[in-house]
């Protein structure tokens, strides 16, 4: 990555998807609990820590210039990404379809948020042309 160069949409989308899942993680979810609640843990939890992890990643890569590793445990980063950000989707669509009476407004950032990383994964496997999305 070029920490020069503007960011690309995917890389944006998880940015910002990242920075609202965890900056509204502490309103209301679901039982007038937030997302870090222990009554909540680690069903809830896992969707900031998805974004965290993700925009985290963007962030110090394309703006701060570190240098991590091309992979981890075998798996480059792209893949990663995907990994998360589809596991963040399919747990916002679970949390969505999953009767738990009164949504709290953070559940529906945490919806909203984990579609969005989703997404964003997907157009950065497009965007870096690693071939695993064609």
């Amino acid at each position: 990555m070029d920490g020069n160069s503007a960011p690309t949409t995917g890389e944006l989308t998880i940015l910002i998807a990242g920075a609202v899942m965890f900056g509204e993680s502490n309103l209301p979810f679901a039982f007038d609990q937030n997302a870090w609640s222990s009554f909540l843990f680690p069903l809830a939890t896992l969707l900031p820590l998805y974004g965290v992890i993700m925009a985290t990643h963007i962030g110090v890569t394309k703006y701060v210039g570190v240098k991590l590793p091309p992979r981890i445990f075998g798996f480059t980063w792209e893949q990663i990404h995907l990994v998360l950000g589809l596991l963040a989707g399919a747990m916002a669509v679970g949390w969505f379809v999953t009767n738990v009476g009164k949504r709290g407004v953070g559940m529906w950032f945490e919806i909203i948020g984990g579609i969005a990383l989703a997404a964003g994964a997907v157009n950065l496997q497009r965007e870096r042309n690693t071939g695993a999305i064609g």
